[in-house]
């Protein structure tokens, strides 16, 4: 069976403001719910997927108190044997991890039916200041087996085009991106363009899973291979059940997409017909010159954003 039926869920946190404990198992227990109230409305689902930071909310402050280690931390070892108990694949969206260096990583985790922790994500590409983790620098992909290949992003990750295809040339046909998008963030012209786009590209599903109102914008969104949005939610917290074929991507990576003819083989024609399209790969990327006019480092942090100023560029 090259399926899996996935179970997402939109919801926001809860934040006590200054109490981590409080926040942290207060959203514990709302992700023990929705697992077994999910389950039980469908004993078929195979897979049940959370927000990203779920579990540890926005505010950013207390995050240092509610950090904790993989896969020894007691929030994780929980999760673990929630997984175990109901016998479902679980991707408790995306949470604090204090690694080994003492560093705090934006985290997403696969647990798989047996309560092992069988992928660890660590997201990359960090929205300063917004976010004061540190960025991870591996892009893993976990076979299921019998059944296909999953890779994850986190929120920003997406929309930068080598993150899905590193992971799709390592031969991902499922994308899950654990999100907390706020409306203030391109509202949908922004979220749902940039799913669609990596379903196209790479000929692979794509499901961002987003918090609810009011931390973040809803909209969580499935799109197939052929950029075909499957399911969307609205912004209020819900949740809902997608059929992801495995199949399916295989048949459209294979054949091509959108009609009789074939049209669009892009993984395909990329390794025959290329050309020079990865010339900026090949060559020192970080010396493109694109990049001999904007000024480094970027912001971190709040106090190190300076305004940008129209007049000055267009000498008005």
């Amino acid at each position: 069976m090259s399926s899996l039926n996935i179970g997402v869920v939109q919801v926001a946190s809860f934040m006590e403001p200054g109490d981590g404990a409080k926040t942290k198992g207060t959203n514990l227990q709302t992700i023990f719910s929705y697992i077994e109230k999910l389950v039980f409305m469908n004993p078929t689902v195979d897979m049940i997927v959370f927000p990203e930071l779920f579990l540890n909310g926005y505010d950013s402050t207390i995050w240092d108190e509610m950090a904790e280690p993989i896969p020894n931390g007691p929030t994780i070892q929980a999760l673990c044997n929630k997984a175990k108990e109901v016998q479902k694949w679980i991707v408790p969206g995306s949470l604090v991890e204090r690694g080994n260096d003492g560093k705090l990583y934006n985290t997403t985790l696969l647990i798989s039916p047996e309560g092992e922790i069988k992928l660890k994500y660590r997201k990359v590409f960090i929205p300063y200041p917004l976010e004061v983790s540190s960025p991870g620098n591996e892009f893993p992909v976990y076979e299921i087996p019998g059944v296909g290949k999953v890779g994850f992003v986190i929120c920003a990750d997406g929309h930068y085009p080598e993150s899905i295809r590193n992971l799709v040339m390592k031969g991902a046909e499922l994308i899950i991106k654990p999100t907390l998008q706020g409306e203030w963030i391109g509202g949908l012209r922004n979220h749902t363009p940039i799913a669609i786009t990596r379903a196209v590209e790479n000929q692979c599903y794509v499901i961002s899973v987003n918090q609810a109102g009011p931390a973040g914008m809803g909209n969580t969104v499935a799109v197939d291979p052929e950029g075909r949005i499957i399911e969307e939610l609205n912004i209020q917290e819900s949740f809902t059940f997608i059929y992801v074929d495995f199949e399916e991507v295989r048949r459209v990576r294979e054949t091509g997409a959108f009609g009789m003819f074939g049209f669009l083989k892009m993984l395909k024609e990329f390794k025959e017909d290329g050309c020079n399209v990865d010339e900026c790969y090949i060559n020192d990327i970080s010396q493109a010159p694109v990049y001999n006019n904007l000024t480094f480092p970027h912001p971190k942090m709040p106090s190190d954003i300076i305004r940008y100023d129209l007049k000055k560029t267009t000498n008005v």
